[in-house]
């Protein structure tokens, strides 16, 4: 894996992107471009040179003597780093966005070509296929960036940076195109569409918000802004400190952003690698992105990292309640993609059922049904919660029966994310044609239909618009009024009926093994 550039996948993508007449056309126009922007750069230069020295002769004022005496002795400098920040900001963009795009395109563009099979059955291990895909679709773009790294890196010192600043700059901007990369592989292998449209479209949607996550460094997460490269980038920009620049911070320590960058990319593209090389080789249907084990693990990450990254002490009115009621919410989308994650197939949930039949299989079984892990899921998750607002006790002021609270909204959510996975679970089982995506959709269908029941019950009383909504959605978990368990009846009515249909869609389910096994041995 080391030696890539042996890698078939890689030699294949070298060959046909890096054409000698493709290759120095690119190279051609990198160059014009770069020789535009630094006659741009000593123009702007030597307008403000001029306005200051108009300035200075019109106002006949010391200060204005001083800025033009300045900008004669940082002229060249001023223009040499203003160069260097443009083109490398160039070259960011361009290296991240592309890898991006072309990783969320490979495997969804071999399928579209029906060349997808071929790759699959080949002797090639799922590593190999994944590092040449992950380097090779994207070659074009890193031959550039090396092209291109002389010229830049002279700039830079020539602009008063140092090669430290140099080699941060561009391990950001390796590390977040290789993260990018991965990210775009997933989705791609994810994608049972043959177009590409959707995987671009995908792409352009996790690109805007990782780069848009910088926004989070003023916030009560100031380390997530890690996720975007611009975080580290900015600096070279010799910005004011502010403190949007301040430094994030890891269980309430200060760390570097390139080291808090690389440290999430690593953590978060090791569970994406994972994935990737579970399912890169395996039939669409057969695609399973973690295991039940693993998925019980990333959850418990997903949880420590949110922890780590809190900085309540950044943002006013922060307590033990509002931590609860953060993490409980985090918790309900956590569940609800990790039940996603681990849906069986029909014919290992086939498999299971018939030995669960027989009284050799458990509940805990990788091929099961998948609620027992969600419950698993949901305790682990409460235990961190427990272990988190323990660590966080010093710095958050202290809520009366904040945890008791945490296990009801838990209980509340897991309920009704339970009855939401089982029935798509069910889908999957059924004749219809990309049954997770329909499964999704009719619970949109489902809860806009609710919406609009409590909408018209709310033309009578706010009260009767609530019971509707606690009735038929998890909404309840979410009531400010609650106290630990407390909640209103119509909830505890909505969380008996929930079960209730949680059982029949269980009956449901086992009802169509039967049949399908029964079918199966007439056959036999």
């Amino acid at each position: 894996m080391l030696r890539f550039w042996r890698n078939p996948e890689f030699v294949r993508h070298v060959r046909a992107e890096l054409r000698p007449a493709r290759a120095i056309t690119l190279l051609v126009v990198a160059l014009v471009v770069c020789a535009l922007i630094w006659l741009s750069c000593w123009s702007f230069e030597q307008s403000e040179l001029e306005r200051a020295r108009s300035s200075a002769h019109q106002f006949n004022r010391a200060a204005w003597a001083a800025r033009v005496q300045l900008l004669e002795q940082t002229g060249s400098q001023n223009i040499w780093l203003l160069f260097f920040q443009w083109i490398f900001a160039l070259q960011a963009g361009v290296v991240t966005l592309w890898s991006l795009l072309a990783c969320a395109q490979s495997v969804a563009g071999e399928r579209d070509r029906k060349t997808w099979d071929f790759q699959r059955t080949t002797s090639l291990t799922p590593s190999e296929i994944l590092v040449g895909k992950l380097l090779g679709e994207p070659v074009l773009t890193y031959f550039l960036l090396l092209c291109l790294l002389p010229l830049t890196a002279i700039a830079g010192l020539l602009g008063g940076l140092s090669i430290g600043h140099l080699c941060s700059a561009y391990l950001l901007v390796l590390g977040g195109a290789l993260f990018l990369g991965v990210c775009g592989l997933l989705l791609s292998t994810l994608l049972e569409a043959r177009s590409r449209g959707m995987g671009m479209l995908g792409g352009l949607t996790v690109y805007f918000l990782a780069a848009g996550s910088v926004g989070l460094a003023d916030s009560a997460f100031p380390g997530a802004a890690a996720f975007s490269p611009l975080s580290g980038i900015l600096r070279l920009y010799r910005t004011n400190e502010s403190a949007f620049l301040r430094s994030p911070t890891l269980f309430g320590l200060s760390v570097p952003w390139l080291v808090l960058s690389l440290l999430l990319w690593v953590t978060f593209g090791t569970w994406i690698v994972l994935m990737l090389v579970r399912n890169l080789k395996r039939e669409y249907d057969e695609i399973r992105p973690l295991s039940r084990w693993q998925a019980v693990g990333c959850a418990a990450f997903l949880n420590f990292v949110i922890y780590a990254l809190l900085d309540p002490t950044r943002v006013a009115g922060w307590n033990s309640r509002a931590l609860v009621g953060l993490m409980v919410g985090a918790n309900g989308a956590i569940l609800f993609v990790m039940g996603l994650a681990t849906l069986s197939t029909p014919e290992r949930l086939r498999v299971w059922w018939q030995e669960r039949a027989a009284g050799g299989a458990a509940m805990f079984s990788e091929d099961g049904l998948p609620w027992p892990w969600l419950a698993l899921s949901a305790v682990t998750a409460y235990a961190l919660l427990v272990w988190g607002a323990l660590a966080w006790g010093h710095a958050l002021p202290a809520e009366p029966k904040s945890l008791e609270m945490a296990a009801g909204q838990l209980l509340v959510l897991l309920v009704f994310i339970t009855r939401d996975i089982l029935f798509l679970q069910w889908c999957k089982l059924t004749r219809m044609r990309r049954p997770i995506l329909k499964g999704l959709l009719y619970l949109c269908l489902y809860y806009a239909t609710t919406g609009v029941l409590a909408a018209l019950f709310g033309r009578e009383s706010d009260r009767a618009a609530l019971h509707v909504l606690y009735l038929f959605t998890p909404v309840g978990a979410a009531n400010p009024e609650g106290q630990g368990f407390l909640y209103p009846a119509s909830l505890y009515i909505g969380i008996a009926l929930e079960v209730g249909l949680i059982a029949a869609i269980i009956a449901a389910i086992g009802a169509r093994m039967t049949r399908t096994l029964r079918a199966v041995a007439a056959g036999d």
